[in-house]
């Protein structure tokens, strides 16, 4: 099944600050539960078991800096204060910066394949909204995936226009948080999430298109306008 995700009027639900509060809660709970995991191994010979707690922290932490970032984002949009500032950018040097940039390089690099192109590749972009755009992606994917296992993001760069292409395994989440589109012929994924993920591709003049086989792999179609 192919989705376009609706954006309009995304910041008239207010199921998304509720979502993300709910998501900070969960971390916050996370790094308590691990620091006290940790205190109970203090002064014990249990060093690899400490260091996968260290490792939890520290993912913990960078997601919690990720959705203050979200959160902020919202705050300017509902305030009426957002400002895009957009510019020429040259992509592959935006992305493989990206890729490489503290504290996300180490989940980022495992996970996103570059693809290389031969011409400069250039788009109109409000980088910092770009880079929220991705990390949401990257996170909502990872959260969602039934495997345990780092979802897959491809950069590539086609003809008028630049893909990021997600894809994970999920057997659940999409059982039913679908509804019918004016047109009866679509449906619509309606989490505030990829609603907010939605509105940032728009910004750009570009589209989210989620593609799901039941029980199957998920795929995650973000397309934005580019120059070669």
């Amino acid at each position: 099944m192919k989705s376009s995700v609706s954006a309009h009027n995304f910041l008239d639900d207010n199921r998304l600050i509720e979502d993300i509060f709910h998501e900070l809660k969960s971390i916050v709970a996370s790094i308590l539960s691990s620091v006290e995991l940790i205190v109970l191994y203090d002064g014990k010979a249990m060093g690899s078991k400490i260091t996968r707690q260290a490792e939890s922290i520290k993912s913990q932490v960078i997601e919690l800096d990720f959705q203050l970032q979200n959160i902020r984002i919202i705050q300017h949009m509902l305030g009426k204060t957002f400002q895009l500032k957009r510019k020429m950018t040259n992509l592959l040097f935006f992305l493989g910066q990206l890729v490489r940039e503290e504290p996300y390089n180490n989940l980022l690099s495992s996970a996103v394949e570059l693809q290389q192109h031969k011409a400069p590749v250039e788009a109109s972009i409000d980088e910092s909204v770009m880079r929220q755009l991705i990390l949401n992606l990257f996170f909502w994917m990872n959260r969602h995936s039934t495997t345990h296992q780092l979802p897959k993001m491809v950069f590539s760069f086609e003809p008028g226009y630049f893909q990021i292409k997600g894809s994970f395994y999920a057997n659940y989440i999409f059982s039913s948080p679908f509804r019918s589109s004016e047109k009866g012929d679509t449906a619509i994924i309606h989490q505030p999430i990829c609603q907010m993920m939605s509105y940032l591709t728009a910004l750009h003049e570009g589209t989210f298109e989620i593609v799901t086989e039941p029980e199957k792999n998920v795929e995650v179609l973000v397309k934005i306008p580019c120059r070669t």
